[in-house]
């Protein structure tokens, strides 16, 4: 895949930056093609690039949503031989923001994340299951609180590009009762969902 240069004339600065960005957004999100290149490499995950969001259901309201805005990890693709592929994350939960100070603080307190104590959450890959052509089962274990707990994610390649880069989107999550962090249940969903977005370089 190869870039244009576009201009704007007659647009405010402000409008052809967002203007550059939704060019860029949409060559981002671009699906896969057979002049793209074999994804089998190793890719770095740094923090800026990767949108972390979660969200917990809420009884009698709408959901407590947040980001974590720090997270980092190494992605190795492996297209003639997925069962090669891995994938390992680090999440640095001190960085977890909401709409909410106090529900922010919350989240960093003993009574959740403990922030203090378990500075990160882990997720280290034991199998890749490629369930269509761009996308996969990624299962693995989640280390949060000193605890080691299994789950799967969904995830779907959206397209690499001439620079080493690779979109992805996955989603998941886990249940927070595992983990110790049971405040406020059942008013406060126990499951935890994620949607995760963002590119990896490639190293």
């Amino acid at each position: 895949m190869t870039f244009t240069l576009f201009r704007f004339a007659g647009f405010t600065t402000r409008a052809r930056q967002l203007l550059a960005a939704l060019v860029c957004g949409a060559l981002i999100s671009a699906p896969i093609s057979a002049s793209a290149g074999s994804l089998t490499g190793t890719y770095i995950l740094k923090p800026g690039k990767i949108d972390t969001d979660f969200s917990v259901r809420v009884l009698g309201r709408g959901p407590v949503t947040g980001k974590f805005t720090n997270v980092s990890g190494k992605m190795v693709l492996n297209q003639n031989n997925p069962a090669k592929s891995r994938v390992n994350v680090v999440v640095d939960l001190a960085s977890v923001r909401t709409d909410s100070d106090r529900v922010t603080g919350f989240l960093k307190s003993s009574a959740m994340f403990h922030v203090e104590k378990y500075p990160s959450a882990v997720f280290q890959s034991t199998r890749v299951k490629i369930t269509g052509k761009t996308t996969a089962i990624v299962e693995g274990v989640l280390t949060m609180r000193g605890q080691r707990k299994r789950t799967n994610f969904t995830v779907n390649i959206l397209g690499n590009q001439s620079n080493g880069q690779v979109a992805f989107e996955v989603s998941g999550g886990f249940f927070r009762s595992l983990y110790g962090m049971d405040a406020g249940l059942p008013i406060y969903a126990d499951r935890v969902d994620l949607k995760i977005s963002g590119s990896g370089q490639r190293g």
